[in-house]
C-alpha cells in the first residue's frame, strides 16, 4: 500500500512538471556543467600563459635593473659591496618592486646599519646561486607567510655580486584575475541569454498545442468543429493536420452513425409492422379458421361422422401450416440449430437452405481449423453476417452460379469467407450502403466492429465478390 502510494504520489509530481520547465532544466544542467568546464580550462591555461609572459618579463627587466645598478655604481671610487648596496638602494627607489644584493654563496647583502632585510633570507631557495648561466626567474612559495614570489636573478656586470628581484605574484597576477571574472560574467550572460532563447522556441511549441488541447476538450459529438489554424515547426503543423483530419473522420462517422441508427429504427418498425401483419393475415386468420372448422366439426359429429371426419382431415392440415409458419418466425428471430449445435452446423444449413431454393446454384461449403463453441453473441454475429451475406446473393445477385462459404477457426480469431462469382460492387463504402439504404452491409460493418472485428467487401483476380470477416476470441 504504500509503495502504491509512493508511486501514486511520484506519478502526481511527474504530471505536475510543464515541457517547457522540463526543457529548461535539462538545458541548463550540461549548460552548467560544460561552462564550468570552459572555465576550470581556460582559467588553467589562462594561468599558464600569464606565469610564462612574466617570467620572461621578469628576466628581461631583472637584467635592465643590473645594468642600471651597474651604471650607478660606476660612479663610485670604490667597487665594494657598500658602493654596490648604495647603487642598488638608489636604483630600488625609483621601481615598485623589492631589489636585493646577494654574494656569490646566494647570501644577502645588508647596507650598514641594518640587521635584516625586508625579504626573509630563509626562505630563498638553497640552488639559487648554483649552477647560475644566465638571468632567469623562478616561482616559489615564501614558507613563513604562504605568499608566492616571482624571484629573479642577474649577475652584476665585473662583480662576484648578484642582483635579487623580489616580485608578488598576486600583483602581477591581478590584471588576469580580472579577465576571468569577466569570462565568468560572460559565462553567465551566456547561459541566461541561451535560456531565454531556448524559452521562447519552447512557447511557439507549446502555443499550437495547447490550442490543440483547447479545441480537442471542445470536441464532443454535436459541437461545431473549425479547423485549427496551423502553426509553429513543422512536425507540430503535421500534427495540427492529423488533429484536424482525424476530428473530421470523426464527425463523418458520427453523422454515418446517425443515419445508421435512423435506418435501423425505421427497419425495425417495419420488420415489427410485417411480423404484425404476418401474425394478423396468416397465423391469427389460420386460428380463426381453425377455431370455425371445429366448431363445424362440433356439429357434424352427431349428424354427418364421415363429413366430420373429413373436416377434422382438413384441421390437421391447417395445424401443420401454421406451426410451420410459427416455427419459421421463430428460427427468423433466434436459429435453434445455432445455440444447440454450434456455428459449423449453423452455417451448414444455411448453404443447405439456398441450395433448396436455388437447386441449379452450385455451393461449396469448408470449415478449417478445430471446431470450436465460441460465446454465444460472438457465434450470432458471424451467423448474422454470413446469413445477411447468403440473403443479398439470394436477392440481389441474379446471374450467380457458384457460391463458395469458408468457416476458419484460428489461433486467436475465427473467420468467415463467403465468395459468388456474380456481379461485383463498384463501391465498398460504408456510408455510401447507409445513404443509399443498404442497411444490410451496413450492419454487418457494425457487427464486425462491435465485436474488435473487420469485415471487408473485396474482389479478387478471377473477377469473384468476396466478402470477409474476421472475429477475434475473447474471455
Amino acid at each position: 500500500m504504500n509503495n502504491n502510494s509512493a508511486s501514486a504520489a511520484n506519478s502526481s509530481a511527474s504530471d505536475g512538471t510543464t515541457v517547457r520547465s522540463q526543457l529548461l532544466w535539462a538545458t541548463l544542467f550540461p549548460l552548467v556543467f560544460f561552462g564550468m568546464l570552459t572555465v576550470l580550462v581556460s582559467t588553467a591555461a589562462l594561468y599558464e600563459l600569464s606565469l610564462k609572459n612574466a617570467l620572461r618579463s621578469s628576466t628581461v627587466r631583472v637584467e635592465l635593473l643590473a645594468e642600471a645598478v651597474a651604471v650607478q655604481a660606476s660612479g663610485s671610487s670604490s667597487h665594494d659591496s657598500v658602493s654596490w648596496v648604495e647603487a642598488l638602494q638608489a636604483v630600488n627607489r625609483s621601481y615598485e618592486g623589492q631589489l636585493y644584493l646577494l654574494d656569490e654563496q646566494g647570501s644577502l647583502i645588508q647596507p650598514p646599519g641594518e640587521t635584516s632585510g625586508t625579504f626573509n633570507e630563509k626562505t630563498l631557495p638553497s640552488d639559487l646561486i648554483t649552477g647560475y648561466m644566465a638571468p632567469a626567474s623562478r616561482l616559489f612559495e615564501d614558507a613563513s607567510t604562504g605568499e608566492k614570489n616571482l624571484v629573479s636573478i642577474a649577475a652584476l656586470p665585473e662583480t662576484s655580486f648578484y642582483l635579487m628581484l623580489v616580485e608578488p605574484w598576486s600583483k602581477l597576477f591581478a590584471p588576469t584575475l580580472n579577465y576571468q571574472l569577466i569570462s565568468i560574467g560572460l559565462w553567465i550572460l551566456g547561459i541566461a541569454f541561451s535560456l531565454g532563447m531556448l524559452s521562447v522556441s519552447i512557447s511557439r511549441i507549446i502555443k499550437p498545442i495547447a490550442v490543440l488541447v483547447e479545441n480537442a476538450t471542445g470536441a464532443v459529438p454535436g459541437s461545431i468543429f473549425h479547423p485549427v489554424p496551423q502553426h509553429g515547426p513543422k512536425e507540430i503543423r503535421a500534427l495540427t493536420n492529423e488533429f484536424n483530419q482525424m476530428v473530421i473522420r470523426l464527425a463523418e462517422q458520427q453523422r454515418a452513425l446517425r443515419q445508421y441508427a435512423h435506418k435501423a429504427l425505421l427497419s425495425q418498425e417495419e420488420e415489427r409492422q410485417r411480423l404484425s401483419h404476418e401474425l394478423h393475415d396468416g397465423t391469427l386468420q389460420d386460428m380463426v379458421g381453425l377455431v370455425q372448422r371445429v366448431e363445424l366439426c362440433r356439429n357434424d359429429l352427431d349428424t354427418n361422422p364421415a363429413y366430420a371426419r373429413q373436416r377434422l382431415d382438413d384441421l390437421h392440415d391447417l395445424l401443420n401450416k401454421t406451426i410451420e409458419d410459427i416455427r419459421r418466425m421463430s428460427i427468423a428471430l433466434r436459429p435453434p440449430v445455432l445455440e444447440d449445435f454450434g456455428l459449423p452446423i449453423a452455417l451448414e444449413a444455411l448453404c443447405k437452405d439456398l441450395q433448396q431454393e436455388k437447386p441449379d446454384l452450385v455451393i461449396n461449403y469448408l470449415v478449417l481449423g478445430e471446431n470450436l463453441r465460441l460465446q454465444s453473441d460472438l457465434e450470432l454475429a458471424v451467423y448474422r453476417v454470413v446469413q445477411e451475406a447468403l440473403t443479398n446473393i439470394r436477392k440481389h445477385v441474379k446471374d450467380v452460379s457458384l457460391v463458395s462459404v469458408e468457416l476458419e477457426f484460428g489461433e486467436n480469431e475465427v473467420k468467415a469467407k463467403i465468395k459468388n462469382n456474380g456481379a461485383v460492387f463498384s463501391n465498398y463504402d460504408v456510408n455510401q450502403f447507409i445513404q443509399s439504404g443498404h442497411l444490410g452491409l451496413a450492419g454487418m460493418y457494425e457487427r464486425a466492429r462491435l465485436f474488435g472485428g473487420s469485415l471487408t467487401i473485396t474482389t479478387d483476380a478471377e473477377n469473384n465478390t468476396v466478402v470477409s470477416i474476421q472475429m477475434p476470441y475473447y474471455q
